[in-house]
């Protein structure tokens, strides 16, 4: 929830600062309750879910895989011979070489043939979660997390409490994990499943001394040796139907050298061009290597593109390596292209037909290698057009962002914005979003793209584009705290309102403003924080004042300070936000509501109790009225929080029994965890140890269902 008033913009009442204890409750291993982050119920199904299973979840194998049984017979006997140390190391595999060589595919090969030995698997591409070199841990523990079958509202918020939930999740389990494009042992340590019975196959260009011990199996891949080179190639003749000479595949795979993706790409273009003379396609390569000095995959590469006889397969090859996802999907195609669904499936066939693009672990997608991308940007320097470039761009700015706005108002349908939205557009059809389930899966699912265009969209000097953008990742932001990605974003969503300097610009600078300062003082820079909402809020008084957009920037002034340990100075800011909110032409009653309860919890932070609970009454007064579950069970609880502190225990315990009836309605089931904690806590500081056990097995076992904890019948296994 949160507060412009008019819907969702300005706070997080689920992510807002917790004061004081929140629960008190017993240690769940290397994990308390208490360190679990307010999220909404997303679960459906009942007060107890089922949970979701964990199964094996990794992409399929290469179909023309070959040869590497000297170094799957090494992984193999290290297995049969291991004798785990102690219970919390696994063991470690790790695969090194150069791009092409072949690591991806040996990993995954691996972990399939592997995982009939253990009860879960999954492949983790950190190339999907890198910005500007730095991988997002954060969000790769929560995608991990999820995969283990936590729920989405059991997720926390902090870091160090995403690991510590992931090491009570892994204790013991007996599982397979693919870490893929590894660049240093810091960024997998805390990845690492804390449990003797797993095995983890880490794939990356260098050799990480730091993952060297006694339970790690070092592998260097090299080029593939002739016979099984052979092989690969043999088997993409023979998908041809063709006959072709012995002796032409044994000078194509010389030309190759070993490496996989160059076999592939080779490959491609005999399966592509069956009526081209293999004669020919040897020549040419056998050119391209002596006489122009060309690499072995550069020379490969080069044929593969120069063969393609469609002009948007080749355009899209150029165009893809300025795309800022990690994947890209049909109809984004579609938007770079311009020229309609049929170039575009054409391309993207024809592209991966030929080598040139490769399956995503994600289904229905296309991914460009890394070293693929080098040449794609090598073909559009001396191929390509930099106005087809900047329309390409152009174009996949304006639907991403239509999209981006269309999630928003399905998750958030009267939230205050300032962008007029994009219309429908010609060149490719809008992506269906049937819930708000389905609009939040969107959005972290294109997290990498959408951020990465608000520096595009800037870059090409569309800075309305640029800042429009900013406004419906919010809400992502809000669910993923990514505070990198989005620092990032929101700065230069904020320098691109600046340059606009239209009016409706200025009401843009004082959003970006804000966004800009959560994410800022949720990093912990505070002096930034206080210098955004500070000028955030100056600029409110002068530009809009007496406007919903004026009671934002003094909320997020008051959140600022709040968040910092400074209630007493918070309060003022609530106040004059709901003032402004009552006194609005068309009041705003969620608006007031809202600052109630923000009111409410900050006069409890600064110990003034009377005060608070006189607040958060009123508050919950108004969320009766408006019928608000989700306000009704946030605002009984903090209430309960209130005369708890108050010493007043019997007001308490009907303010969370009110709470725990609309979590319930909400099938909010980690809500209703905390707050049998917190009751198990009063009745266990009243004497009721029966009473209190009930609420605290009922707690347990909603975080076994949920996935937070371990149940009864799990343990550790043995990978036999």
């Amino acid at each position: 929830m949160t507060g412009d008033g008019g819907g969702n913009w300005g706070n997080s009442v689920n992510g807002g600062t917790q004061y004081g204890p929140v629960v008190q409750a017993r240690e769940l291993g290397s994990y308390t309750s208490q360190h679990f982050h307010f999220h909404g119920g997303e679960e459906a199904g009942g007060p107890l879910p089922t949970p979701v299973p964990r199964g094996h979840q990794l992409p399929l194998g290469e179909a023309a895989f070959k040869n590497r049984d000297t170094e799957s017979g090494d992984v193999l006997r290290a297995l049969e011979r291991d004798e785990p140390s102690g219970p919390v190391h696994p063991l470690i595999v790790t695969l090194s070489g150069i791009s092409g060589i072949g690591k991806t595919a040996l990993a995954i090969h691996l972990a399939h043939e592997l995982k009939s030995r253990f009860d879960w698997s999954a492949y983790v591409d950190l190339d999907e979660w890198r910005t500007a070199g730095a991988v997002d841990a954060e969000a790769v523990l929560k995608h991990l997390l999820r995969r283990l079958g936590v729920r989405e509202g059991w997720l926390p918020a902090g870091y160090r409490d995403l690991v510590g939930l992931y090491r009570t999740v892994t204790g013991g389990a007996r599982m397979v994990l693919v870490l893929d494009n590894v660049w240093s042992a810091d960024e997998i340590t805390t990845l690492l499943p804390v449990s003797a019975h797993s095995v983890v196959l880490v794939a990356g260009r260098r050799r990480l001394h730091a993952l060297e011990g006694p339970r790690t199996v070092g592998l260097a891949l090299e080029p593939l040796r002739r016979e099984p080179a052979l092989d690969v190639l043999s088997e993409y003749v023979r998908s041809t139907g063709r006959q072709v000479s012995p002796q032409m595949v044994s000078r194509l795979e010389q030309l190759c050298a070993g490496f996989p993706i160059a076999l592939h790409t080779a490959g491609g273009l005999l399966r592509e061009h069956p009526g081209r003379r293999v004669e020919r396609i040897v020549a040419d390569l056998t050119a391209a290597l002596h006489e122009n000095g060309l690499s072995v995959v550069e020379a490969v590469w080069n044929a593969a593109y120069d063969a393609l006889d469609v002009a948007a397969a080749q355009r899209l090859y150029r165009l893809l390596p300025r795309y800022s996802g990690y994947d890209i999907t049909l109809v984004a195609a579609m938007a770079l292209l311009g020229t309609g669904r049929d170039d575009a499936e054409d391309a993207l066939d024809l592209l991966a037909n030929a080598g040139l693009l490769a399956d995503s672990p994600r289904p229905g997608r296309k991914r460009l290698h890394d070293l693929l991308r080098a040449h794609a940007v090598r073909r559009a320097d001396r191929h390509g057009d930099p106005a087809e470039t900047e329309e390409g761009l152009r174009r996949l700015v304006v639907w991403y962002r239509r999209q981006a706005e269309r999630a928003d108002r399905v998750i958030a349908p009267k939230r205050l914005r300032v962008a007029e939205p994009v219309p429908a557009l010609a060149y490719a059809p809008d992506v269906p979003f049937a819930s708000e389930a389905a609009a939040r899966s969107w959005l972290d699912t294109e997290r990498k793209a959408l951020y990465g265009l608000v520096g595009t969209a800037s870059d090409l000097g569309e800075d309305t584009h640029a800042w429009s953008l900013c406004e419906p990742l919010w809400k992502h932001y809000e669910d993923h705290h990514n505070h990198t990605d989005a620092i990032r974003a929101f700065r230069t969503g904020r320098d691109a309102a600046q340059r606009e300097g239209s009016a409706e610009a200025a009401e843009a600078l004082i959003r970006m403003r804000c966004q800009l300062a959560q994410a800022l003082w949720k990093a912990g820079r505070d002096e930034e924080a206080d210098a955004e909402t500070g000028q955030a809020l100056r600029s409110a008084e002068s530009v809009v004042p007496g406007t919903r957009l004026h009671a934002s920037a003094l909320e997020f002034r008051g959140k600022f300070l709040a968040a910092r340990g400074r209630p007493d100075e918070a309060v003022p800011y609530f106040e004059r936000s709901r003032a402004l909110h009552e006194a609005l032409s068309e009041p705003n009653p969620y608006g007031v509501l809202l600052q109630s309860f923000l009111l409410g919890r900050t006069l409890r932070a600064a110990g003034r109790s009377a005060e608070a609970g006189a607040e958060l009454e009123t508050a919950l007064g108004l969320a009766r009225e408006q019928d608000n579950a989700r306000m009704i069970g946030r605002t009984a609880a903090e209430l309960g929080r209130t005369f708890r502190d108050a010493g007043r225990p019997e007001k308490a315990v009907a303010a969370y029994e009110e709470a725990l009836g609309q979590e319930r309605r909400r099938e909010s089931t980690y809500d209703q965890a905390v707050l049998h904690e917190e009751l198990a806590a009063l009745a266990a500081g009243a004497g009721d140890r029966e009473t209190a056990e009930e609420h605290r097995s009922r707690a347990r076992e909603l975080r076994v269902r949920a996935g937070a904890e371990p149940g009864p019948e799990a343990g550790p296994g043995t990978a036999t």
